[in-house]
């Protein structure tokens, strides 16, 4: 439509013009259609008419007026309020709050955080509560006081939130809209808020409602101090108060029915949704949809329960420990801030600040000042790894001592020392980046981890340059002796280096990113490839130790009972790990002839081959590992070589065979948790990998009679990696 204005805008400005004479007054409307439609068919397919200021960007950010779900202001019906006229209204009582009133209004508020902390905007969640947009206007001293106590627990978790920047944009978003936190306002935030609670008594007729209130203003002190506590650093006062806040909620969770509650259609007291409806940026709006009170506070409780769970990672033997812990957490989903106090909690910053603090305070027990810094954790985990000689023991925490002659002058020592310290601190850059992947969403990690293993390029050359210069001189100073070329760096790199590339292709199957078509290349990459090169650098490793322990228990003697019982639990737990990652390389094996035999069959759909290219398909699967030094991105044309030879085999062959697979991986795993003092979490993993395989062998084993012809069906409810076959 095209319109002419006939009057000044101003006239409605006055309220005269009504809405029924509004387009006849202000406009005069011509209809163009005909018109758009005939210049349309002068354009050629392809062809777009557009002006320079409408280009595509501004198309696909474009609202659509009138649209409920995209145009927030189509409701002009209500007008929102804003702190003034919802106090003179009564919406927003500032003096006289009932105890009823004052705990729905905290309850209420906390949901707004808890919806905050699932990736909501300021505006939409925490500043609804009209209290804090002015709280200084606020006369009654309790709701004014608690309104300052919220707005500095959400300015310590942003703040928490943004140091760590382990978040994207669906993760949280830190833009305040011009609102002002209190900063150095309220600091003295807990004698404040103690005075608050002396004034509602746990006696007489509301009783239970004050004692109500006592116990979220308690919960709100102690958790402010506990994260003010680790955002300082003091992370075991922190972990202490939060646990002691956490003790009140089940408390606050029994109570909620005792705060007021909105009226069916409409808003809480104190709270309008639509009143910061216009700082919202004009793109697509995201509902915002508040959570039920008791649900926002177990959401709290879990959260909680996950920041102190964090606790145990000063327990984790060094920095492969340090990994798997991250590994394990970041596998229960935890919630964005706890994501971040660990980010913060053990990053290559706090462990260096943890270093310092350490000797300027011995006596201090937290886990940040054990840890040391990153470098050093790195070289101790290549230390432990397989022992290579020319590194020793730390002694006191100086710099490694090289165990290297000078050789008539032949050999620089410190030379080789300069070398070991530049790779490994060439390694903090990939491994920090590690750490701190492992700090983002299940989704995002996936896209970090590609970009982690870009880094390992340059170390992974050091390392190799470092290894032969090793072996040159261990060759000159042995002689005819030394018949080895010993690979330890690159050994100890190539193990993580691995281990990454398998997270990233398993987490696919997390993602959901895989057809069921897709799962043979998948397989074979994993079989053929990656758990052959991870059990082999765990068995070079494993025999390194064990050629270098002799050599240590006659050095030291005295130490040698201790040595012993610590080598021993390394060969166990290499010996644990080797099994485990056997399995299921002979897992993927039977998968693998699985999928190719099912394929055969036509019991997979593939796609109609003349508009697909499985070669393309293939390299974008594993494009993240081309900029790899070592392992080399095992090429399409290996990958059909080896399908290839197995569709020469018969389906039914090859489901026998699959199934005998399925049968040793399941052995390997039943005498593993028999023999060896497995862990309760990995235990747990291994049980369910016995069922999945008890489950496959017997598909395996009906599909090799051949006696019906069914379909099959992939599921991954016993193990998020590795599907159960079902015939339906």
């Amino acid at each position: 439509m095209n319109g002419e204005v006939t009057e000044d805008l101003s006239i409605n400005a006055g309220g005269g013009v009504s809405a029924s004479t509004h387009h006849s007054q202000l406009y005069n409307w011509k209809d163009v259609t005909s018109t758009f439609l005939d210049s349309c068919t002068q354009l050629n397919l392809g062809e777009l008419v557009h002006d320079d200021v409408f280009r595509l960007f501004e198309a696909m950010s474009a609202i659509e007026i009138m649209d409920p779900k995209m145009d927030s202001g189509i409701n002009t019906n209500l007008t929102p309020l804003t702190f003034e006229t919802a106090a003179q209204s009564g919406h927003l009582p500032l003096t006289d709050i009932t105890p009823e009133q004052f705990i729905g209004i905290i309850d209420e508020s906390m949901t707004g955080l808890v919806v905050w902390l699932e990736g909501h905007s300021l505006v939409q969640t925490v500043f609804t509560n009209l209290y804090t947009h002015k709280p200084e206007q606020v006369q009654n001293s309790a709701m004014q006081g608690f309104t300052f106590a919220y707005l500095k627990i959400v300015e310590v978790i942003r703040k928490i939130i943004l140091e760590a920047g382990v978040y994207e944009e669906e993760d949280h978003q830190p833009t305040i809209y011009g609102f002002k936190l209190p900063g150095d306002k309220f600091n003295n935030l807990n004698q404040k808020v103690k005075a608050i609670e002396d004034t509602f008594p746990e006696s007489g007729a509301n009783k239970s409602q004050h004692k109500a209130i006592n116990q979220r203003l308690k919960f709100l002190r102690q958790f402010y101090l506990g994260l003010q506590c680790i955002d300082k650093g003091e992370m075991t006062e922190g972990f202490r108060i939060l646990g002691q806040a956490r003790e009140l909620l089940d408390g606050m969770i029994s109570t909620v029915n005792l705060g007021v509650k909105p009226a069916p259609g409409q808003n809480m007291l104190g709270f309008d949704p639509t009143t910061n409806q216009r700082l919202l940026p004009p793109t697509f709006p995201r509902y915002t949809q508040m959570k039920d009170r008791g649900d926002s506070y177990q959401y709290i409780k879990t959260m909680i329960n996950e920041i102190l769970n964090i606790a145990d990672i000063s327990h984790a033997q060094g920095f492969g420990g340090a990994l798997a812990f991250y590994e394990t957490f970041s596998s229960s989903g935890p919630v964005l801030l706890s994501r971040s106090i660990l980010h913060l909690f053990y990053t290559p910053q706090a462990m260096s600040l943890g270093s310092s603090m350490a000797m300027a305070n011995p006596g201090s027990s937290d886990a940040t000042r054990k840890t040391g810094n990153l470098q050093d954790l790195l070289q101790e985990s290549c230390r432990e790894f397989h022992l290579p000689p020319a590194i020793l023991e730390l002694q006191g925490g100086k710099v490694l001592q090289v165990q290297l002659a000078n050789m008539a002058g032949n050999v620089n020592v410190q030379q080789v020392r300069q070398c070991l310290d530049m790779f490994f601190f060439q390694c903090c850059k990939p491994f920090g980046l590690l750490l701190q992947s492992y700090g983002h969403n299940r989704a995002r990690q996936r896209e970090k981890l590609a970009l982690v293993l870009e880094e390992f390029f340059t170390p992974q050359e050091e390392a190799d340059k470092i290894d032969k210069m090793l072996n040159t001189l261990a060759a000159h100073m042995e002689g005819d002796a030394y018949d080895q070329q010993s690979l330890y760096l690159s050994s100890w790199l190539i193990y993580h280096v691995i281990k990454i590339m398998i997270k990233y292709i398993l987490s696919g199957f997390e993602l959901e990113l895989f057809a069921v078509h897709e799962y043979t290349y998948i397989f074979f990459y994993l079989h053929d490839l990656l758990y052959p090169w991870l059990i082999n650098c765990l068995h070079r490793a494993n025999i390194s130790r064990k050629e270098v322990a002799p050599k240590k228990k006659e050095k030291s003697k005295s130490k040698q009972k201790s040595a012993a019982a610590k080598n021993e639990s390394k060969h166990q737990q290499f010996a644990l790990e080797m099994a485990v990652n056997q399995a299921k390389s002979i897992l993927c094996g039977g998968l693998l002839k699985f999928m190719i035999a099912a394929r055969k069959q036509n019991k997979i759909q593939i796609p109609n081959q003349k508009f697909d290219n499985e070669e393309v398909r293939y390299r974008h699967r594993f494009d993240a590992f081309s900029g790899l030094f070592t392992p080399p991105m095992a090429p399409y044309e290996q990958y059909k070589e080896v399908v290839n030879l197995t569709e020469e085999i018969s389906a039914k062959d090859l489901y026998l065979m699959a199934s005998k697979d399925f049968s040793q991986s399941r052995h390997i795993l039943e005498s593993l948790i028999q023999n060896i003092d497995v862990e309760p979490d990995l235990r747990l993993e291994v049980g369910d990998m016995i069922t999945l395989l008890k489950t496959n062998f017997v598909v395996a084993s009906i599909l090799a009679k051949d006696l019906q012809d069914r379909a099959l069906q992939f599921e991954f409810t016993l193990h998020p990696h590795f599907p159960v076959v079902k015939l339906v």
